[in-house]
């Protein structure tokens, strides 16, 4: 019996379902027991205890970090004031804290998807967003579930590269003046050079779109101006407090010393982030090769896709983002994996298209099509396991950081002990009104300790003389009568 066919209106509604669906996969990966993982010992804790300092001090200008004033983390602090905007809202927890990042994150999934539909049909947009929406280091690597920069940076050049590509109108570019001011009080003077190459790239379509006018160029200097008035505001209410200090240090350890050699020994051969690519992106990448191996044409499709559909103003749009995203990054000789985050949007594209090109070119041998299929199901479950085995090994009752928060109640207005106070537990200590304090051993504690003060140790701990309060499965805690 011939299948019946469908609607008129029944396509663009699967397609709407199929979208919708990607979505919210996205929203669960972002959200799914984002309060229920630990924090981390170093960027996330120290972005965390700066904001919270921020809100209890009212001092929204100079940062500190465990009550003193902060020169190591020489950032602008745009992303400690929307912590702290975060922890006023919300409160002092752990879902404000990286509700932040998972939000930009959400957006820059959800750009892709727009984008990408305009370019290259629904369904390369769907695919491109469910690749994204399922990255492990768009999620995990100093990214969209950590309270860390680097996802806002992402959705900022993201968007930058959107408002290049798409062109037309006058506020399109007077928009990338703000965007580059916004990544500048996000990550100090080193994020200047890639947005450089998209405003460069702006600017000279532009100049030649315009022909001849000449106020052309008067959008990118409003552009410009609008954008630099915050980060001036803030250079010199910050030089008025302490002269050269912060800022001498912003750039001249932030930018010069970073571009000119390895610091912190982050010293990486230059195919580091080809390995890191491998290491973190391998799902999705395995689809890429499959899609190839079975359509091995795409260069060429690609080629004359570019050649005949892609306008010049895309054509730089696309060249600049790649040095910006990896072009800089590589040259740069400190190399850290997160400094490709802004790659993996354009990244997850790239990978849908290649699989759209594969998908088409494979009738009339349908097993391609089941294989390209199953390739994609396959890496989707493979992403979807690392992420949820990554989220349990997070697991706050595998560590001390449970119990504090767990116990909140308990310890406010009291001091809690401990062989080590790293960060996380600092913060966490002091976002419930309490102070972690280290004690090498027991009797350090007995000698520090006054009554109703804390001891917090392993599980397996059991001190005499203590009365117990709570235990999971990775520390102990216990009171002092």
């Amino acid at each position: 019996m011939r299948r019946p066919a469908p609607s008129p209106g029944a396509r663009p509604q699967i397609s709407a379902v199929l979208g919708t669906a990607v979505l919210a996969l996205a929203a669960v990966n972002l959200g799914l027991r984002l309060d229920r993982e630990m924090v981390d010992v170093w960027d996330e804790s120290l972005y965390a205890t700066t904001a919270l300092e921020m809100l209890r001090s009212g001092d929204w200008l100079v940062t500190t970090f465990q009550g003193a004033i902060d020169h190591y983390n020489s950032k602008p602090p745009l992303f400690a004031w929307l912590l702290a905007s975060a922890f006023s809202l919300l409160g002092v927890n752990l879902w404000a804290l990286r509700l932040t990042s998972a939000a930009a994150a959400g957006l820059t999934v959800g750009l892709v998807w727009w984008w990408t539909r305009g370019v290259a049909g629904a369904r390369v947009a769907r695919l491109a967003a469910l690749a994204l929406a399922t990255t492990y280091p768009f999620l995990y690597v100093h990214s969209g579930r950590t309270a860390n920069a680097d996802a806002l940076l992402t959705l900022l050049q993201t968007s930058a590269t959107a408002l290049v590509w798409t062109g037309g109108g006058r506020l399109r570019p007077f928009l990338l003046g703000p965007v580059t001011a916004a990544a500048f009080m996000l990550k100090g003077p080193g994020i200047v050079a890639p947005f450089a190459m998209l405003g460069l790239a702006e600017w000279w379509v532009a100049r030649r779109e315009a022909g001849g006018r000449p106020r052309w160029w008067a959008w990118h200097v409003g552009g410009l101006l609008a954008g630099a008035v915050v980060p001036v505001w803030w250079a010199i209410e910050r030089w008025q407090f302490d002269g050269t200090l912060f800022l001498g240090r912003m750039i001249g350890y932030d930018l010069v010393a970073r571009a000119a050699a390895p610091i912190e020994g982050h010293d990486e051969p230059a195919w580091f982030y080809l390995l890191a690519l491998a290491r973190y992106a391998y799902e999705w990448l395995l689809v890429a090769a499959v899609a190839v191996a079975l359509a091995p044409g795409w260069v060429a499709h690609g080629w004359r896709w570019c050649a005949s559909a892609v306008t010049e103003r895309r054509r730089l749009a696309v060249a600049a983002w790649l040095v910006a995203t990896v072009g800089i990054p590589t040259v740069v000789p400190t190399k850290l994996a997160w400094y490709l985050n802004p790659f993996y949007p354009g990244l997850a594209v790239v990978v849908a298209l290649v699989v759209e090109h594969a998908w088409q070119a494979a009738p009339p041998r349908a097993w391609r099509r089941a294989v390209l299929a199953l390739t994609v199901v396959a890496a989707l479950i493979a992403a979807e396991t690392r992420l949820w085995q990554r989220s349990n090994r997070l697991d706050l009752d595998h560590s001390a950081q449970g119990l504090l928060l767990a116990q909140a109640e308990s310890i406010r207005g009291h001091r809690v002990f401990a062989r080590t106070c790293p960060r996380p537990e600092w913060f966490l200590a002091a976002a419930a009104g309490s102070r972690c304090l280290v004690a090498p051993d027991l009797a350090a504690f007995d000698h520090r300790a006054t009554s109703g003060d804390f001891w917090i140790d392993g599980r397996d701990a059991a001190p005499a003389g203590l009365t117990p309060v709570a235990v999971n499965l990775g520390a102990s805690l216990h009171r002092r009568p």
